[in-house]
């Protein structure tokens, strides 16, 4: 009978909600709801920058695009455009074989996945063919996509541009 009395005593007293286990396994599921909480708020606030919604437009705006190419090509455009990372500024120097001189250009950079980083700035002719613009401080890490057209826009040239980190890149027409 006295081993008995002893068993008894062993036995844990605690109630449920204090013990290690059920909050443990209660833990992971709950988890794994969180999570996809979070996930569900993510989908429905986060912008979906690269989905287009007229695929037909965007199209007809490719060629467009590939007779401002040819443009360039016509003209026999080239640029070699230089990044100052103390200054911020963007300097241009433009190279024609033919055509009236250049007088005005714009700048365009392109984030490749965040549309609000984009940034179009008019360009200050320095002559000679050379063009400068201030771009803000700071630039967000990417490898930008540099655009380089006239105010018409009549044709344009292209390339990429790591930023911050390449210094230059050269801009010919495809």
């Amino acid at each position: 009978m006295h081993a008995t009395h002893d068993t008894r005593e062993r036995l844990d007293t605690k109630p449920w909600y204090r013990q290690f286990w059920p909050w443990f396994l209660i833990s992971l599921p709950l988890s794994a709801v969180i999570a996809g909480f979070i996930t569900l708020h993510l989908a429905l606030d986060t912008d979906d920058g690269l989905v287009s919604d007229d695929y037909y437009k965007d199209g007809l705006a490719i060629n467009k695009d590939l007779a401002k190419d040819e443009r360039a090509r016509t003209l026999g455009l080239e640029a070699h455009v230089r990044f100052d990372p103390v200054s911020h500024h963007m300097e241009v120097t433009l190279h024609q074989r033919a055509g009236a001189p250049i007088g005005a250009l714009v700048l365009q950079l392109i984030h490749p996945t965040r549309a609000h980083h984009d940034m179009k700035m008019p360009m200050e002719a320095l002559g000679q063919g050379r063009f400068r613009a201030t771009l803000p401080d700071p630039i967000p890490p990417a490898n930008w996509h540099i655009r380089l057209s006239p105010p018409d826009d009549s044709w344009r040239l292209e390339n990429r541009l790591k930023l911050p980190g390449a210094d230059s890149v050269l801009l010919r027409s495809k």
